[in-house]
């Protein structure tokens, strides 16, 4: 993209993105890639709309304290896997508690509550599921920051990969017509498996790994590996989702029972929206004993779900979007929907289960910010804020909000 200026700009805010935030000469709002609130910095302006403008980061004239040498060497290469590496670890949690308050409050409406940090959790090696692009050597790696040219991790290995799943980036090769691969591993039980797109091909991975094609997937081969959170041993298929990191899922559990405290009684029925493979459904309906509903629309985390869930007994598991989802009544709900969050169908839906608490797992600030103020207009009370920091150097976190209502008439 054309750069049509150089410009010395104040930054004194943080985008949900990671940016940084300053005004131009005229005004506008920029949005500044590397830069930190409190530096002053000269910028490379690469799009102008009417209102805003975005830059890069030509040089630093005067540094935030926050700012750090990035740890990890294929930064100056160029590789685009993490983008806040030039930020010091113990100031990755403040910025990001700084952009999800601003989301609760400027987006929703809604006043947050003194926000818990959460668990500090290994900034390195923590990562047990990697999606790579494929250069033309067949090595894996990941795109260039301003590029979409591969950049393979090479013998220095990730900064964050899983030692399990850093070695099959350094020594895989993955020959056309092989153009990406998604590396999972168990830290737990030391299986691995390379989901390969579009096939598998003469790949040629450390031995004791399975391989799987996308192809074969969709002729119906299944494949998976077992991980084990919270105490529960976990079937993980090549094609359903899964926190990257097993000590993060744990540290969302432990979250979300927080998050719903004195609602989780004994016998109490519970709602796991957008469930995946199960995991909150299984760790909440053993804590509780009663009855669980489980709703999924993936194919596959529906399978794993019902291999997962089968000791719950009672466990109903509904494959079905949760838009279209027929509530049933419950005592509490949690929900982990995606990026794009909840919406004012799901919430109207959560509310016609007569739930009176509920536990949101966020992983966008914006999506929170817009679900937070359709809850807090459908009498939902904001109670509980607690980050869990699942991505070290980079600018994305998950979120766990408490959530509780009084039901007319009781």
């Amino acid at each position: 993209m054309e750069v049509s200026q150089h410009e010395d700009v104040h930054v004194t805010g943080i985008a949900a993105g990671g940016e940084g935030v300053g005004r131009l000469g005229d005004g506008r709002a920029v949005f500044v890639r590397g830069a930190l609130p409190g530096e002053r910095v000269t910028v490379a302006v690469t799009e102008e709309k009417a209102r805003f403008a975005r830059g890069d980061l030509v040089a630093v004239l005067e540094a935030a304290p926050e700012r750090a040498e990035a740890p990890c060497l294929r930064v100056a290469d160029g590789c685009g896997g993490c983008d806040w590496q030039h930020v010091a670890p113990e100031a990755q949690r403040e910025l990001k508690v700084r952009i999800v308050t601003d989301a609760l409050r400027r987006i929703g409406r809604v006043e947050p509550p003194e926000p818990d940090l959460g668990p500090v959790l290994a900034a390195e090696g923590w990562r047990t599921t990697v999606r790579a692009v494929v250069d033309d050597d067949g090595r894996a790696g990941f795109r260039l920051r301003h590029a979409h040219d591969p950049l393979a991790v090479g013998p220095g290995g990730c900064l964050v990969a899983h030692p399990l799943v850093d070695e099959v980036l350094r020594e895989g090769v993955f020959p056309p017509p092989v153009r990406e691969v998604t590396v999972r591993a168990g830290a737990a039980t030391g299986e691995r498996l390379v989901l390969c797109a579009p096939k598998v091909g003469d790949s040629r991975v450390p031995a004791g790994i399975q391989t799987v094609g996308a192809d074969d997937l969709a002729a119906g081969h299944r494949a998976w590996i077992h991980e084990v959170v919270a105490g529960r041993r976990w079937r993980i298929s090549a094609e359903s989702f899964f926190q990257s990191r097993p000590d993060g899922a744990e540290a969302l559990v432990d979250a979300v029972v927080a998050a719903l405290g004195d609602a989780l009684t004994d016998g109490a029925t519970v709602a796991d929206l957008y469930s995946g493979v199960g995991l909150f459904a299984g760790v909440l309906g053993e804590r509780t004993g009663g009855r669980v509903v489980a709703v999924e629309s993936n194919r596959s985390a529906v399978a794993d779900a019902r291999i997962n869930l089968a000791d719950l007994g009672g466990a109903r598991i509904v494959r079905s979007d949760v838009r279209r989802w027929g509530p049933s009544a419950v005592d509490v709900v949690v929900a982990d929907p995606s990026r794009h969050g909840l919406g004012a169908e799901v919430v109207a839906r959560i509310g016609a289960t007569g739930a009176q608490a509920l536990a949101l797992v966020s992983c966008d600030p914006g999506a929170l910010g817009r679900d937070a103020g359709l809850l807090a207009g459908a009498e939902w009370s904001l109670g509980s804020l607690r980050l869990v920091d699942l991505f070290p150097h980079t600018a994305h976190v998950e979120v766990v909000t408490g959530w509780f209502r009084h039901i007319r008439g009781i």
